[in-house]
């Protein structure tokens, strides 16, 4: 669902103007990533309206909302404009704001199925639903909304007592709907044969499967359920929600009322919810943020504090690097939640990423405090080491390792992975080899373990039978990264089989161009093989695209392109980790 830009031929013209002139304008533009509103430009149609759309490339809809509205005075009849600003509250959360567009909108242009959405949701909020019906009645088809109108229909037809699955197609997301609604209803063999429909569907995924088993626990069929949760919690095994419901059936006891999602809805208004945040998820799947951000506002107006629209927003949000707002949502999950230690550690990582590394550092120690979260110490390694603070994340992990206590279980395998990364970097070989092949029990096939290890043991020219075993496996499982074929490469080169190597040096620097360690490699296998002017090329490349991180590579470049390849040049020149994942 695009954003339409003003098109009017009256004032066209705007569309080409320069930054310059925009700011000769007095408008005043906002930095990339912040979050401050956008200050106020000079008066004036041509400053309101790109501040607008200023504020909209930075994904700031509300703001963007609000330097639009007072455009539609110069033009209460564009359309365009009408769209975009109806569009622009949505997408910011203020209904009202949306439904008052919309009306303008739909005198204009009666054919705007999301206008008659809006209009329809604003009337089930206010608890209006014959009205929401007529409005949803002259809602035309032919667009993404038309997906989710045979499901709020049913819906209002329920709330007046009425059994209506008109129009349901044979999707999950419609058979799920039809389930709710029957469910509501008091309807429970209608519910089972809409759970056989979303079962004729063929494989269902996690998030799928763990509906039917909430559906079949609902109408009492417990049995099934628990085969439905395992089944879902086999393919989503991070998912505490799942792991509770598994644990809690196996014991032969009930799912509390607040675990099962299929139970929540109260009423009609929080059913459309569900349905809006449905459409949203699939649109979200399909990176279409704007139009997810759209669906999900409507569906927490309708159903206020529902947690699948909080953190579809918040995802979206933060995918578009809106921080401060997407950390707004999740901070509004409750600590009952069964997933809320995860979107704590995922508001951490976005803190992080906003350059708040002070405020993530103190969330995740709070954790730890409150939780006894060990998962929260291992982030704060995480922090650290992605810092190249190899020191600070070394005492983290072994403060998380001593949490856990003498054996590391598979569970807190990654803890291993990242502990070893950390040794090696500090040059700690042995207890990096042990952490690294410890993991490597847990995770045979996991391809930058594979690499880390087996380039690793090939840049030191040790184990280089077995590093080629491991790097072999490790390109078979993503043979596109161009990290992992340079390593492949690399251990045929210290094994002195150079012409074997070489096809994989090639196509590493084919993918990753720009990086000076594989360039350098291949320039290495280059000269072992007499192509001396190639090999100059490539060392090249390397002095050139060598960063301020890179001294020692960029030194050792230099000496290349004057000397050639020195005997002893060509094992360690401070490539140690340059390129392991």
């Amino acid at each position: 669902m695009e954003l339409p830009y003003y098109c009017d031929m009256k004032k066209r013209f705007l569309l080409t103007l320069t930054a310059a002139g925009f700011l000769a304008m007095g408008c005043t533009q906002v930095m990339a990533g912040d979050d401050a509103a956008v200050a106020q430009p000079a008066p004036g149609f041509a400053g309101q309206f790109l501040s607008s759309h200023f504020a909209q490339s930075e994904n700031d809809w509300a703001v963007a909302e609000r330097f639009l509205t007072p455009v539609l005075s110069h033009d209460p009849e564009n359309v365009d404009l009408l769209k975009r600003a109806m569009i622009l509250a949505m997408g910011a959360g203020d209904l009202k704001q949306a439904a008052m567009h919309a009306d303008k909108l739909l005198k204009l242009d009666a054919n705007n199925s999301l206008g008659w959405l809006i209009g329809a949701v604003n009337k089930l909020v206010d608890n209006d639903v014959s009205a929401a019906g007529d409005v949803l009645a002259k809602m035309p088809a032919g667009d993404v909304t038309d997906f989710v109108r045979p499901v709020v229909n049913g819906w209002i037809e329920a709330a007046q007592g009425r059994f209506v699955t008109e129009g349901f197609n044979a999707t999950t997301i419609h058979s799920y709907g039809g389930a709710l609604i029957a469910l509501h209803l008091g309807r429970e063999q209608d519910a089972a044969e809409f759970i056989q429909r979303m079962l004729d569907t063929g494989s269902l995924n996690s998030y799928d499967a763990g509906r039917v088993a909430d559906l079949y626990a609902a109408i009492g069929k417990d049995d099934k359920a628990l085969d439905f949760y395992k089944g879902a919690y086999s393919l989503d095994s991070k998912n505490k929600t799942l792991e509770k419901k598994v644990a809690l059936l196996s014991a032969g006891k009930k799912i509390p009322q607040r675990m099962n999602d299929a139970l929540h809805i109260k009423t009609p208004a929080q059913g459309v919810a569900v349905a809006m945040n449905d459409l949203a998820r699939i649109l979200f799947q399909e990176y279409s943020d704007s139009s997810a951000r759209i669906f999900s506002q409507m569906a927490l107006i309708l159903y206020p504090g529902y947690t699948d629209a909080q953190l579809l927003l918040g995802n979206a949000l933060a995918r578009s690097e809106r921080y401060d707002e997407a950390i707004a949502y999740f901070s509004a999950i409750s600590p009952e939640h069964d997933n809320y230690l995860e979107v704590q550690h995922y508001m951490a990582d976005l803190l992080d990423e906003a350059g708040q590394t002070e405020k993530a550092m103190a969330l995740l120690n709070d954790l730890f405090m409150k939780y006894n979260d060990v998962e929260a110490l291992i982030r704060i390694g995480d922090i650290y080491r992605n810092k190249e603070s190899y020191g600070s994340a070394l005492k983290a992990y072994n403060r998380a390792a001593g949490k856990i206590g003498k054996e590391i279980p598979e569970e807190y395998w990654y803890l291993l992975y990242a502990r070893g990364m950390v040794y090696e970097r500090e040059g700690q070989w042995s207890d990096a080899e042990r952490d690294l092949k410890a993991a490597l029990v847990f995770r045979p096939d996991h391809p930058y373990l594979l690499n880390y290890l087996g380039y690793a043991w090939a840049d030191q020219g040790v184990n280089l039978e077995e590093s080629l075993r491991l790097l072999g496996r490790a390109s078979s499982l993503r043979p596109d990264d161009g990290f992992i074929k340079d390593s492949l490469g690399w251990v045929y080169y210290m094994m002195g089989r150079y012409e074997e190597g070489l096809p994989y040096l090639e196509k590493a620097v084919e993918l990753m161009p720009y990086d000076p360690t594989l360039n350098d490699h291949l320039g290495d296998a280059y000269w072992q093989v007499g192509r001396h002017m190639e090999a100059h090329f490539q060392w090249e490349r390397t002095f050139n695209y060598a960063g301020i991180n890179d001294e020692e590579l960029k030194k050792s470049a230099a000496l290349k392109l004057e000397k050639g390849l020195l005997p002893q040049s060509s094992v360690k020149e401070a490539r140690t980790g340059a390129h392991k994942q």
